[in-house]
Order: C-alpha cells, then structure tokens, then sequence
C-alpha cells in the first residue's frame, strides 16, 4: 500500500506564496481566523498531469486573492484510491475546514465519505463521474459532471459532423472510466446515435493496437473513447488514419495528453469546464498571471482548482466563522460569483450551473468548437 505524502516542492512554493500575501496587496481581506483548505491532488502517479494542474491553480489563487484568510495545506493523492482516502483522513486530523479534491474521482469516492462523517465540506474540483449525491449533502462540484460534458461533445458531433453511428472503447477495470461510458451510452441515446459494439481495454491483457483496430473495423461514424489519461494519447495515435470523428471523455482534456500524440490529436472533440480562449476578463486575467508564474498556459483543471478557491472566498464572506458547519450553510447561499470559469452558482444538488465549453483540438491546442 503507498503512503501519504506531502509535496515537498509545492509546499514550499506555497509558502512562498503565502509570505507573498503577507507582504504585498490582494483583490479579498478577510479579519476572521483563517480557513484551514486541505487541497489533494495527484501531483505523483498516472493522474499527476491533472493533479499538478489542479493544485498549481488552487496554490495561484490563493496567492492572488485570499490575503492570509486561506491557510492552505497540500497532499498528494499518488493517483491511488487507497493513498487519497489515507490523504483524507489526514486532512481532517490537521484541522482542515474544507477540502479540495482528491483529484480521481474514484479516489473521492473511497475519500469524501471519511469527509461526509466528520462534517468537513468537500468541493470537486475534478470529479467529473463522482456520484456525490450518494455520499451526501457535504460534496459539491466544481467542475462540469462527465455527463455535462460528454453531452455536450456528443450532441455537437450529432449535429455539427452528422454521427450516426458509433464504437465506444472503455476500461471496465477503471472506475472513471465506467462512469465516462456510462455518460457516452446516455448522450448517444439522447441524440439519436447508435453504439454498434463496445471495444473493452484491459490494461496488460490487451493491446491499445488491436483495441483501436477493432474500433476502427466497420468504419464507423465516431469512435468514443471513454478512458483515463494515461493511456489517451496511445489510442489518439492508434485511431489517428481510421476517418473517424473522434470524441474524448474528460480524460483527454488534457495538454500533456494532447502534446504526446502531437499532430494524432487534431481534430478530437472533448468538452470542458473552460477554455483558455474563453471570452472573460477574468478568465483573461487568470491565463496571463498563471503563465507568468508557472511558464507555462494552464489547462481546464488549473482553471478548476483557481475557481475552487474563487468560491471558497466567496463562502467565506458570507459565513459567521471559518467552521465547516458555517462555511457549508454558506455555499448554499453564495447566490452567483464570479469565476474563472464565468458566472458560477450550484443548484439544489450541489451541481455547478455553466455551459460547458466544447473544444476541438488542432495543432496541440484546444480551440473553441464554432
């Protein structure tokens, strides 16, 4: 079993980052004791080009705009299931007040109930296929359910690139996974689209070449591909010469992903929570500070992770105390902040209300589909 483990570099740019606020000016103040916000993150293991995004963008906007009223502490998920719920667990035992993450959503699953039980309040910041309403009324969502998205992408194929048909490859091993095909059968049905066959991918039992040969066989309208990223880019480069219009779960929302197939990516549909050329200013603002200090542009899940603490503060004003149980009755009464995902509000369910940014890939960039 592996361990919990801090991020040594991370958090010693966050503290850094923090003295930073101490010294200099910020856009929020706050006089009350600060928040404790335990942020997990696979900065390590399969997922840790998610991860390290996601916690690049929390670490930035706490360092721009919280002036001292976040006390941010970080851990690594390890992309592991176990080491997230281990993570969890330490968390709570320093006193966080709310958490972020952990960046898997099956990693949350196991994690966000050890949450629910303590009374700690939980924002996904990547948790696309997490069934939160199973765990209970302490998780909330920041970024888009795959459904949301997987949605979006579908229908836009549906009626943009006249698919008709399609082959869906998964991983029944892989808990995102299964819950990203789940989203691509119930977006088919609702577009009128007919999954021909299922191409299931098993890691060590099956190749990604025979796997996407197979897809790719009856020449179909698309091929859906409903996979984690650690192997996205290898099946980018497999079905690249099968003419099919190729659409991506939140797995393939990714620029490491897209960057290792390179030119194999063009023309992938895969829908996010935003897009770098998402037209707000303070979207626009984010884009230029978090390239300044990380220099490199950021993705949606460093998007996500700076709207997280966007909402945070947005709670945190309105709360009586930086307690768990105040600063839950808060997020259901933060009304609509604006965020660098664009206006952002939850519903009744815990659910963000925003549209969902579909984006087609060309040239290693994610561009906003017309």
């Amino acid at each position: 079993m592996r361990h919990f483990r801090v991020v040594p570099a991370l958090a010693l740019t966050l503290a850094v980052s923090v003295l930073g606020v101490a010294c200099g000016s910020s856009s929020a103040t706050s006089s009350k004791t600060p928040l404790i916000v335990g942020s997990i993150a696979a900065t390590s293991g399969s997922a840790a080009p998610l991860g390290s995004s996601q916690q690049s963008g929390t670490a930035l906007a706490v360092s721009e705009l919280a002036n001292g009223s976040i006390d941010l502490r970080t851990y690594d998920e390890m992309s592991d299931v176990q080491a997230g719920a281990t993570a969890m667990k330490k968390a709570i035992s320093d006193g966080a007040h709310v958490v972020l993450g952990p960046t898997l959503s099956s990693a949350a699953a196991v994690a966000d109930p050890f949450a629910q039980a303590a009374g700690v309040p939980v924002l996904g910041v990547t948790n696309a296929t997490l069934d939160m309403a199973a765990i209970g009324n302490l998780i909330w969502r920041v970024s888009l359910s795959e459904n949301a998205m997987v949605s979006a992408s579908v229908k836009y194929a549906a009626s943009k690139k006249s698919v008709k048909n399609a082959v869906l490859i998964w991983e029944p091993a892989d808990g995102y996974s299964t819950g990203s095909a789940e989203s691509f059968r119930s977006a088919a049905k609702a577009n009128g689209i007919t999954i021909t066959s299922e191409q299931k991918y098993v890691e060590g039992a099956t190749s990604v070449g025979s796997i996407s040969a197979a897809a790719s066989s009856g020449s179909p309208d698309a091929i859906f591909l409903a996979l984690r990223s650690a192997p996205a880019g290898d099946f980018l480069v497999a079905t690249a010469a099968s003419g099919a219009v190729r659409v991506g779960g939140n797995g393939f929302n990714s620029a490491a992903v897209v960057k290792s197939s390179g030119a194999a990516a063009d023309g992938l549909i895969v829908s996010g929570s935003w897009n770098i050329n998402t037209s707000n200013a303070n979207s626009k603002k984010f884009v230029d500070s978090y390239t300044k200090a990380n220099n490199a542009v950021p993705d949606a899940f460093a998007a996500q992770g700076y709207a997280a603490i966007q909402v945070l503060l947005a709670a945190l004003k309105k709360a009586k105390t930086a307690s768990s149980a105040d600063i839950q009755v808060a997020l259901s009464k933060i009304g609509t902040v604006e965020t660098v995902l664009g206006p952002f509000a939850f519903d009744a369910q815990n659910e963000p209300s925003y549209p969902a940014a579909v984006q087609i890939v060309q040239g290693e960039a994610f561009t906003l589909a017309s």
